[in-house]
């Protein structure tokens, strides 16, 4: 699987601007994914390739991290600094973000469905479609990282 963390072109502040539209999201539900809890699910067929969602994201300052790592808001983020992976977050160090949309809420799998691509100086995330999903398939992203939980 040909993972993408990060997209980065130049220098901070060369890339050109995202833009954020309300129609770049596939049509996606929340619902019930046994026994993880609540998951994410396709309500249509989604393509390989396929741009599933744009997220803006919340950046979590480095002077915060201890306050939140130590809830649960650690469990839904993403590292936010160039160069670093997922598994940066266990040193709590640097930035961290919340992706304001479905993206945070996805299940992991270590074969999962979608990946995700950081956008750092844009503050979005984007998840895509490594295969094609079936109405109804719950979305799933490898989180890349030491995991807190015992995976099903």
């Amino acid at each position: 699987m040909a993972f993408k963390a990060e997209i980065e072109a130049g220098l901070p502040g060369s890339v050109p601007p995202l833009e954020l539209h309300s129609g770049q999201r596939a049509a996606l539900r929340i619902g019930h994914a046994p026994p993880r809890g609540r998951g994410v699910f396709a309500d249509e067929r989604i393509a390989a390739g396929t741009l599933v969602e744009r997220s803006p994201v919340l950046v979590i300052p480095p002077e915060h991290r201890i306050a939140t790592d130590a809830t649960v808001v650690f469990t839904y983020v993403f590292m936010w600094e160039r160069g670093t992976v997922e598994e940066d977050l266990y040193k709590h160090e640097g930035r961290a973000a919340i992706a304001l949309g479905y993206t945070s809420l996805l299940n992991h799998s270590y074969q999962p469905n979608c990946e995700f691509i950081r956008h750092i100086d844009a503050l979005m995330i984007d998840l895509v479609a490594l295969r094609d999903i079936e109405p109804g398939e719950e979305l799933t992203i490898d989180y890349q990282m030491t995991l807190w939980f015992v995976p099903e």
